[in-house]
């Protein structure tokens, strides 16, 4: 299901740059994805405290990944973020 995920998602943002920007905040590591438009795909948050990490995801990427494939948000929002760790070529640490 994942290659199908990256493909759609290959397809869907073909010819666009993926800039990884990173946070390293005093609480938190913020990772977040973003097209050369300005446009959000997603955003990854990892406390320091190893005790919560939260995901989200821009809502019409996820709608438009569950109308074409029958799985779960939370595998959606894990194949979206491994796809833009993978397709940034742009780190940019703040």
């Amino acid at each position: 299901m994942k290659r199908l995920v990256w493909e759609f998602l290959n397809t869907k943002y073909r010819n666009v740059v993926v800039y990884h920007q990173i946070f390293d905040l005093s609480d938190k590591l913020m990772e977040k994805f973003i097209t050369d438009k300005g446009d959000g795909i997603v955003e990854f948050v990892r406390f320091h405290s190893g005790k919560d990490v939260r995901t989200r995801v821009n809502n019409f990427l996820v709608g438009d990944i569950m109308r074409y494939f029958d799985i779960d948000r939370f595998d959606v929002e894990i194949y979206v973020l491994e796809w833009c760790r993978h397709k940034s070529t742009n780190v940019i640490e703040m």
